[in-house]
């Protein structure tokens, strides 16, 4: 059930996934224009294992507020949501998951609060910005010229309505405040890395994902594996989103890492 906290003055749209007997806590966050549901799956196995899931609609996307801060969209803004919000709910040394964009995000939150987190998981995602993406700057024109509603009708409709989530991609898509997407694309363009950053905190590191990735480049993710000395999991008949395509085994890799620690 979908609940509303207020965070830095605004409120957020909260899931939780309670476990009879919780091991830990994990906060989950989503990617570009994903959505809390990205892990209406993975969050109900990771509760039947033990573990207390938090996940939430980034600030701006779906059900959370428009930001009427100049500065609600920033990274570090977006980062000390993470942070608030676990806090908010009395989460002790959980740990951290950031999928796609959401990943970007998680590495800032961690650098920001290096004693508040068990362990980080870097979820088909990349050490900075993502390159070779040149969609990115006609997503960026569209969010500049006209209204989530409208590019939904022309550029999306037709591309996503046969796919099985359609209902979900298109309600958040029209409730998201395209300030808030157009800045997280231009965040997908120029975010650096924080790798050296993150060695100092000594937060034990995963990198997770699809073995059909398509988004960052997995040489790339294999490299920022090298640089922090993580462990690399690949999973397999996975794409961009192994939390959809292969959420058992997402599940099962997650608590392996999680309960060695």
């Amino acid at each position: 059930m979908t609940t509303f906290v207020d965070i830095q003055g605004e409120k957020l749209a909260v899931e939780l996934y309670e476990p009879k007997a919780r091991i830990a806590d994990v906060v989950l966050v989503h990617g570009f224009t994903g959505s809390k549901e990205d892990f209406n799956e993975l969050g109900p196995l990771l509760a039947e294992m033990g573990y207390r899931v938090l996940t939430f609609d980034n600030r701006g996307q779906n059900d959370s507020a428009h930001s009427k801060r100049e500065d609600g969209y920033s990274m570090p803004s977006l980062a000390r949501d993470v942070i608030e919000i676990a806090q908010h709910y009395g989460f002790e040394k959980p740990h951290l998951l950031g999928h796609s964009f959401g990943g970007l995000v998680s590495q800032r939150a961690a650098v920001d609060a290096p004693d508040y987190w068990k362990s980080l998981t870097l979820f088909c995602t990349g050490p900075h910005w993502i390159p070779d993406k040149p969609d990115l700057d006609a997503t960026i024109h569209i969010l500049e010229t006209m209204t989530m509603e409208d590019s939904w009708n022309k550029y999306k409709e037709e591309t996503d309505k046969l796919l099985p989530r359609y209902e979900i991609y298109k309600k958040r898509w029209k409730a998201s405040d395209p300030k808030s997407t157009k800045t997280m694309a231009h965040h997908l363009q120029d975010t650096q890395a924080l790798t050296q950053e993150i060695i100092a905190t000594k937060i034990p590191v995963h990198v997770v994902y699809g073995e059909n990735d398509d988004a960052w480049p997995m040489p790339m993710q294999d490299q920022m594996a090298k640089d922090l000395s993580a462990p690399r999991t690949i999973i397999k008949d996975a794409g961009h989103c192994p939390n959809e395509d292969q959420p058992e085994e997402t599940a099962r890799v997650l608590a392996s890492f999680w309960s060695a620690l």
